[in-house]
């Protein structure tokens, strides 16, 4: 993949660099759900390349693990904070998808090589990027 195409994931991850604690808004919870599916459809373009054998295995350590941490620390932030009633329930269903998306691409950077656990993994991750964009709107 050409560098550029790495661009929008910096991006998203240095937007949703927000302090822990305090009170979440509508506004940064949206970033941070839009985070989760930016990591989880990343993530699951990463996983049908290996499921192809399109891309090397230390190629996918490497991405999934920084996905991986991108994921935790989404989480991280999202636990932290406290959330109006009204958004509590979206809160912690984007701080459970960050943690499914984070175990996920965990276990495709422990393995990269077996194409059948590649490919479960895309289908999980794709439904995860799915429901992230949907907690997102």
């Amino acid at each position: 993949m050409p560098r550029g195409a790495w661009i929008p994931l910096v991006l998203v991850v240095a937007a949703t660099s927000c302090g822990g604690g305090g009170t979440l808004s509508k506004k940064e919870l949206q970033k941070q759900a839009e985070a989760v599916q930016s990591f989880a459809a990343e993530g699951a373009l990463v996983a049908q390349g290996a499921q192809q054998g399109r891309t090397t295995d230390t190629f996918v350590r490497v991405h999934t693990e920084y996905l991986a941490k991108a994921a935790r620390k989404v989480e991280s932030e999202l636990g932290s904070k406290h959330a109006s009633e009204g958004l509590d329930r979206k809160r912690e269903e984007a701080t459970k998808l960050a943690s499914l998306v984070a175990q996920d691409l965990d276990r495709l950077q422990r393995d990269p090589g077996d194409r059948a656990l590649a490919a479960r993994l895309r289908l999980a991750l794709a439904k995860n990027a799915a429901a992230a964009e949907e907690l997102a709107k």
